[in-house]
């Protein structure tokens, strides 16, 4: 079977490629220069050149396609042109859908994301949500806007499937939430932030086990896919009893962490490099987000890894490649 993978060389991608090689599945992907073009093909990815801004540079790739995971997207708190939010997760996924209306593809797996159905703060989202378009990032907007997209072309006879990840960690997580457990586990952050708030976790390896089942799934049915909806201040716990460190007591104030925040920014402007605390990621955090994955469950008759688990397996994988300190 031959699949295509945008998005391949992303957190979530490698994990996907690698398991569908192992699954022997024949597997594409799209790559944005030489460089990853020469890495990913020496492991043996058959590797295509192309943007997903620019149609033409991807014309003809999806012809004798059977499946298409459709990852490619950027996901930050900042950038320094807040447009590319817009034309690679927006606009790319138009020019590619509008690509894939030309072939036969038999199915069209959409990552998208909680951040895309995120409902106001307290309440739970759902496959059935509405955003209430309170965005509070630019990301979360882009986010949003390109399931609008992913509706139209539905409309339109394409065979999609929507999947709504929460917050993705596992093994190689250094993003914002894998570096958050290790600074807790380093004793390097010792004081709590936005304790209450809430964090939609999944571990990676059931995102992948979801991605690919999700083939076998009824077009247009979308599915949130979270394991536990777990508070910042449980996490910290969490963390703590597993290295045996005492539990952080001390929490900074919210006013504290928007200061720091705009503070950044405005180092940021001079420096013209990333923020320490992107004003957009921390209104995130803040703002927390939950949602039910009970369908998801039910549909794929599956089990989510809880979210303790999920923290010893990161935990453990931090520990074997030394990024944790044992005390």
């Amino acid at each position: 079977m031959k699949c295509f993978v945008t998005g391949a060389t992303g957190y979530v991608g490698n994990f996907l490629i690698d398991r569908l090689k192992n699954d022997s599945f024949d597997v594409h992907i799209l790559v944005r220069n030489q460089c990853d073009y020469d890495k990913y093909s020496s492991k043996g990815y058959k590797c295509f050149l192309g943007d997903l801004r620019f149609p033409n540079t991807f014309k003809g790739y999806f012809n004798d396609i059977d499946y298409v995971f459709h990852l490619g997207n950027i996901a930050s708190w900042w950038l320094k042109r807040s447009q590319d939010y817009y034309d690679i997760n927006v606009t790319g996924t138009y020019n590619l859908l509008q690509e894939l209306e030309k072939t036969n593809v038999k199915k069209i797996v959409h990552m998208s994301s909680v951040a895309a159905i995120r409902q106001p703060k307290g309440m739970i989202a759902d496959e059935n949500s509405k955003h209430n378009e309170d965005f509070e990032s630019q990301y979360s907007r882009s986010k949003y806007l390109t399931e609008k997209q992913i509706e139209i072309f539905l409309k339109k006879g394409l065979p999609i499937v929507t999947l709504n990840p929460g917050v993705i960690t596992g093994p190689k997580d250094f993003k914002t939430f894998g570096k958050t457990v290790i600074g807790i586990a380093n004793k390097k952050i010792n004081s709590k932030f936005c304790p209450d708030s809430y964090i939609p976790l999944v571990y990676i390896d059931d995102v992948i086990n979801l991605t690919i089942k999700a083939l076998d799934m009824p077009i247009g049915n979308k599915y949130v896919i979270v394991g536990e909806n777990i508070k910042i201040s449980d996490v910290f716990d969490i963390v703590c009893n597993i290295k045996n460190l005492p539990k952080i007591t001390r929490s900074t104030p919210t006013w504290n962490l928007y200061l720091i925040s705009y503070l950044s920014h405005f180092i940021s402007f001079f420096t013209k490099s990333r923020p320490k605390l992107p004003i957009e990621g921390l209104k995130a955090i803040v703002l927390g987000a939950q949602a039910n994955s009970k369908k998801t469950c039910n549909d794929f008759k599956f089990d989510f890894m809880p979210a303790e688990e999920i923290l010893k397996k990161c935990i453990s994988w931090y520990e074997k490649n030394n990024y944790i300190n044992n005390y």
